[in-house]
């Protein structure tokens, strides 16, 4: 994860250094970029087409590494979680948050993978009560799957 981080400091260096730059100069710079994002885009799309024809639980896989699942997204290769969706799961968190707050245990949403997959994280004494596995299953799993028919699996991180 530190090899990430240090490359978007590096992008991010680098995007300050040319917004200094005169307009012309930012135009080739913009111009480069998007010819090497649309060749990492036809590289992708041809990769995914191959995987899904030979290994589709491999490309699913590759999709759970948030780089991977970011990268794609922002390639239009694979869609992101609607905002009405996000929001349907918020409710859903915000119908059950009462009972969880009464052991003073909470729960939030890490993300939503995979376009059926949710990430949720087990705060407060929810993340370590020996009953969390039964809660996530009972008490979260339902309520997020009674608001979002479409979502499969829900799974707690740390």
């Amino acid at each position: 994860m530190t090899q990430i981080k240090e490359l978007v400091e590096e992008i991010n260096r680098f995007e300050g250094i040319i917004a200094e730059w005169d307009e012309s100069q930012r135009c080739v710079a913009e111009g480069l970029k998007r010819a090497i994002e649309d060749l990492h885009k036809e590289a992708l799309t041809r990769m995914i087409v191959s995987l899904k024809e030979d290994s589709m639980s491999a490309l699913k896989n590759a999709v759970k590494d948030e780089v991977v699942y970011g990268l794609l997204v922002y390639h239009e290769l694979v869609k992101p979680p609607t905002p009405t969706l996000i929001k349907r799961i918020e409710t859903a968190l915000d119908a059950i948050r009462p009972s969880l707050q009464t052991h003073s245990g909470d729960v939030e949403l890490v993300g939503v993978k995979e376009e059926d997959t949710v990430e949720v994280k087990l705060i407060g004494t929810c993340g370590n009560c020996i009953s969390s596995t039964l809660t996530l299953s009972q008490l979260v799993e339902t309520a997020i799957k009674e608001y979002c028919p479409e979502i499969k699996q829900v799974k707690a991180v740390k």
